[in-house]
């Protein structure tokens, strides 16, 4: 039992944030393809690794559902409502379950709340890599240059979530963690 603890000692919160933020990305892959009537959509071999590493070691991420298909937009609309899905459903469980402040489910909660309310209110940001971006860009992004930008901005956003000088309790979710006495 030693090795299991230290193990998980190590580890530390990538122990629940890895899992959150494979269920946050796969899930919101899944939803924004079949909303967007792409039945072929394979969402391990489409979503970003970039966005992935973000989510999973800074809580924030750009979306990664850039797509150079003709809904681009909607599938930024989809992947926002499925983001609200989530955090709705997160709440919920929090609100009915009542885990106590220092076990599993209220930490697994805790970090599942605040990446997905991060990445809502993150790719709102009309820029590339995030989602928004999507609507303003539609037309270039058929151009393997935006693509390249895409990817060099999303290691840049990996970069730049990782310092936490910048970030507020709106904007990482925890005051919805306060809200919902997680911690």
């Amino acid at each position: 039992m030693g090795i299991l603890q230290y193990t998980v000692d190590q580890a530390g919160a990538l122990i629940l944030a890895i899992p959150s933020a494979l269920v946050i990305m796969l899930s919101r892959e899944w939803f924004c393809s079949r909303m967007a009537g792409d039945k072929e959509a394979q969402p391990f071999n489409e979503f970003s690794l970039l966005s992935f590493a973000s989510l999973s070691l800074n809580g924030i991420a750009p979306g990664g559902i850039l797509r150079d298909q003709p809904p681009a937009f909607l599938r930024f609309f989809y992947g926002q409502i499925w983001l609200l899905i989530l955090i709705v459903l997160g709440c919920t469980y929090v609100l009915i379950k009542g885990p106590a402040a220092d076990t599993f489910s209220a930490r697994f909660s805790a970090v599942f709340l605040t990446q997905a309310w991060a990445m809502l209110i993150i790719n709102f940001l009309p820029l590339p890599p995030f989602d928004a971006a999507a609507a303003y860009l539609g037309p270039y992004m058929q151009w393997r240059a935006f693509s390249i930008a895409v990817t060099v901005l999303s290691a840049a956003a990996l970069i730049l979530f990782s310092y936490t000088f910048w970030r507020s309790d709106f904007l990482t979710g925890k005051f919805l963690i306060r809200w919902l006495k997680l911690t």
